[in-house]
């Protein structure tokens, strides 16, 4: 019994240290996410009258987040000395976002997949109405190519399962979240800024 108690211990922690290390990169990737989401609506929603309207609010939107950004830059050091340039195109946007997040290092410190777990079960479904879960896909979906292939694979095996997210718990049986729980873990993280910053390994 008491093995037991300390394996679940040990798990819920390395979940809790996976998630506070996604949300050192989220805390960046989620306002440019917005502002991308919202550019998508050119295409998708809006005819040239409305274009006038549309610059007006995206102008808007990155003023409001690129100065929250800058609050939390300078009162949490959460950006390792990234700066942000504040403008460029879509493109450069992306490639912002893209360059953000270090999928390798939250793998390399996330032995029970519980990254891979909250990926399979976001693309499978669950938690369709979330905000965070709906930027995190759309992430997902805009920079699959540039992540590890154990991101690609819970990518994949979430759209395979798709209205069958409990299915994913057997693909990553040793992560016992749900991806309603590790969503309010990253969320608890991101608002409140309980994420500590690594410092760089040196070259020996």
């Amino acid at each position: 019994m008491g093995i037991r108690i300390f394996v679940l211990a040990a798990m819920g922690l390395g979940a809790m240290y996976m998630m506070h290390l996604l949300a050192q990169d989220w805390s960046r990737i989620r306002p440019i996410q917005q502002i991308s989401n919202l550019a998508g609506q050119v295409g998708t929603t809006l005819n040239l009258q409305q274009l006038p309207n549309f610059i007006g609010q995206a102008s808007s939107a990155f003023s409001l987040q690129r100065g929250k950004r800058s609050a939390l830059s300078r009162d949490l050091g959460w950006v390792h000395g990234r700066q942000d340039t504040g403008g460029g195109s879509h493109a450069a946007v992306h490639q912002s976002a893209t360059d953000s997040i270090d999928w390798k290092r939250i793998l390399a410190r996330d032995p029970f997949e519980c990254l891979q777990s909250l990926i399979c079960q976001l693309m499978s479904g669950a938690e369709a109405h979330s905000e965070e879960a709906e930027l995190l896909m759309n992430f997902m979906e805009s920079s699959l190519e540039m992540a590890p292939a154990k991101i690609g694979r819970a990518f994949s095996r979430g759209l395979a399962l798709r209205g069958r997210s409990d299915r994913c718990y057997n693909e990553y049986p040793f992560c016992l979240y749900s991806a309603k729980t590790m969503l309010r873990i990253l969320r608890w993280f991101s608002q409140t800024g309980n994420t500590p910053v690594e410092e760089p390994e040196e070259d020996k």
